[in-house]
């Protein structure tokens, strides 16, 4: 059964970050009072947080979030528990998620993956690009997310389905520039202006290969 977490379901959220999202993410977490800030509605954007309960166990769940300056939406955390690995969750809280975003009004959904040009994990990128997802062809520096963090240089941003050939320079420029402002609670700085600088009028939205 899919679950919407809401403000109130601090049990439930809790539950989720501690058991399925700190492993996966542990080195890069955000931290808990943040997310419950957010769904209390105490953020300038919207977040979701959906789970998958069965019999009383978490077997997954994921994040996403609205930015109503650039009209994106961003799948920010997905996590199947290994038990319940390719059993078909993953890609439909993925799918179910973006349907949401764009029934919301988001111009674009995107994503945050390890870039494998730089990592050599090439495995979870192929699997969101056999789903029909596909890469940003433009530099993605991943903001600070939370105190004692610091900012995350190897991931690309994905585009999720439907799919085209590319997306407005100005909406993946004014994206980024919000996400990083939400997050660091700062305008953006040297590093973040020559990012922005660099985003050509069209970002190609292309598919890495080995």
């Amino acid at each position: 059964m899919i679950v919407d977490v809401a403000a109130e379901d601090e049990e439930l959220l809790e539950r989720y970050y501690r058991e399925l999202y700190l492993p996966e993410f542990a080195a890069q977490r955000e931290p808990l009072e943040a997310w419950q800030s957010a769904l209390a509605g105490d953020q300038p954007y919207q977040m979701f947080v959906r789970v998958v309960v069965e019999r009383g166990e978490i077997l997954g769940g994921i994040s996403y979030e609205l930015y109503p300056q650039s009209g994106c939406g961003l799948v920010t955390y997905m996590v199947i528990a290994p038990a319940a690995r390719r059993s078909g969750w993953g890609k439909r809280l993925l799918f179910e998620a973006t349907k949401e975003l764009i029934a919301r009004g988001a111009l674009a959904v995107l994503g945050e993956v390890n870039d494998p040009r730089g990592t050599g994990e090439w495995d979870r990128l192929e699997r969101f690009q056999r789903w029909g997802c596909r890469v940003l062809d433009a530099r993605y520096v991943q903001p600070a997310l939370g105190p004692g963090l610091v900012r995350d240089r190897n991931l690309v941003l994905i585009a999720l389905p439907p799919i085209r050939e590319s997306i407005a320079g100005d909406v993946v420029r004014t994206f980024i520039a919000e996400l990083h402002e939400v997050t660091e609670r700062c305008s953006p700085d040297d590093e973040m202006r020559t990012v922005l600088d660099e985003i050509p009028e069209r970002v190609r939205l292309v598919e890495l290969l080995r």
